[in-house]
Order: C-alpha cells, then structure tokens, then sequence
C-alpha cells in the first residue's frame, strides 16, 4: 500500500507467541489408589472451536482433550500511542556503513479466543488450574518484536473472561464435549516498512548572524582519517573518504565565508 511493500510478520508473531504459552499443558490419568496411570500432552492448533467439533462425529475423529485459540477481532489502542515520529535505527550487520531504520509501532489489543474441549470433566480443571493462577488478570511474555532491529519487549496477555459450556444434548451417537472458553487480549504492536539510510558522512551548514552588520559563513565538517587506511604510507585525502564507524577518526572542519 501507499507504493511500498511491507510485511514484518508482526501478527503472525502475535499468534506464535500465544500458542507458545498454552503449548505445555499436560493431562494425568490417575489409578485408584492415587498413583500416575498416564499422561499426555494437550495438543493446540490455531482455527476456530466449530471446525474441531464438527470432527468429533465423523470416521476420521479427533481425539480429547484438545485446545483451539483465534484472533476474534483487532482494536487500535490510543493509551498506548507513541511519538509518531520517533525512529529506532541499527548499523547494519552486513554493510556497517549503512542503517536501518524503523519508525515507532502503532498499538493493538488483539482478542484472542482459547477454547478447551475435553470429554471429562476432570480434564478440564486439570488444565484451568494451569492456566488460571498465573493471570491476575495479566500475564507478561518477553517478545522478539523485530528481530531485524532487536526490538525486545514485553508483552501483556489479559484475561478477560472464562466461560463453560457442556455440548452434550443426551442422544448415544453424539459425543460429548466439555468447552471451556477463555478470552483475551494480548497488547501488541504492528510496525512499518523499515528504511535504508547511509551514514552521514558530510555536514554542510551555513550560518548566518542577524545584526546590523550581517556575515554568512560555511561551515563544513568531514571526517579525517588518523591512520593510513589504505596502506599507501601517506595519510591523505584517499584515506579520510574510506573511514568507517569502526575506524579510530577524527573531523576536518572548513569555514569559508560567504
């Protein structure tokens, strides 16, 4: 849009990191006097409830527990609005002669539904008691926002609400489904198209005093190399162009009047 392609996978981020949070929840079976039977993982998959439940009566079945999570809906959220024109900027790993640039994020909550279905109901506490003492109503996660500009930072996940619901209506060929159904919203950012920017190398200025007796002058700075860079034996006008940010320099100013 507006000529530039630009896609910085920041939702997808959004979505990776949510299930990421949910992806170690486990099950125990537990024997009759007490002792570990079996346990399993909980699997997650992002996609809406209905597609999942709409397996459990064909031939091809799921299996449960399970969990399912999706983005309901986005929401620009103006509390947390930066400076617009703020940019972040990095040398770049590969050319340390050039920078990247990014302006500062917008803000979005992301609502985020998590539904639990499980066909006991002993299932689902097993997973609600791992989930629910660590949101008090928010729980933080340390995000790798751009990897490109090693923006890190962290991120709240809310909970909202936590609804139950029991998909059992009592005939013998539907299968039965406990739901439980957790909303959230987790506080992200969606950042622009990031920019390419040389280092400045050269400053020309001119300056002026307003007086009665007005004088304009030039003033020009350049960098200026201390060592013999180009291995010539002479520290000259070939070296000062080829300094880097990573060279030992100094700066040759120029004022020529006007």
């Amino acid at each position: 849009m507006f000529g530039y392609f630009s896609y910085n996978k920041n939702i997808r981020n959004i979505v990776v990191l949510f299930g990421t949070v949910f992806n170690d929840i486990s099950v125990r079976r537990l024997k009759a006097d007490g002792t570990i039977e079996r346990e399993f993982k909980v699997p997650i998959a992002y996609g809406p409830a209905m597609k999942f439940l709409s397996k459990l009566n064909q031939k091809e079945t799921i299996t449960l527990p399970r969990m399912s999570f999706e983005i309901t809906d986005y929401a620009y959220d103006p509390l947390r609005k930066l400076q617009t024109t703020k940019k972040f900027k990095k040398v770049k790993t590969s050319t340390p002669t050039e920078l990247v640039s990014i302006y500062n994020p917008v803000p979005y909550d992301f609502n985020i539904t998590l539904t639990i279905m499980v066909k006991y109901s002993d299932d689902g506490t097993q997973i609600l008691e791992q989930i629910l003492p660590y949101f008090t109503p928010e729980f933080q996660v340390a995000m790798n926002e751009m990897s490109t500009m090693g923006i890190i930072r962290d991120i709240p996940i809310i909970l909202n609400s936590v609804a139950t619901e029991d998909t059992y209506e009592g005939d013998f060929i539907t299968r039965r489904a406990l739901l439980h159904t957790l909303n959230f919203t987790v506080k992200g950012h969606i950042y622009g198209r990031l920019s390419d920017q040389g280092i400045i190398r050269e400053v020309d200025a001119n300056i002026g005093a307003n007086f009665n007796e007005k004088k304009d002058v030039n003033l020009e700075i350049k960098p200026k190399a201390l060592e013999d860079l180009n291995e010539d034996e002479v520290i000259d006008e070939l070296d000062h162009e080829i300094v880097t940010p990573e060279d030992d320099f100094g700066f040759t100013e120029t004022i020529t009047d006007l």
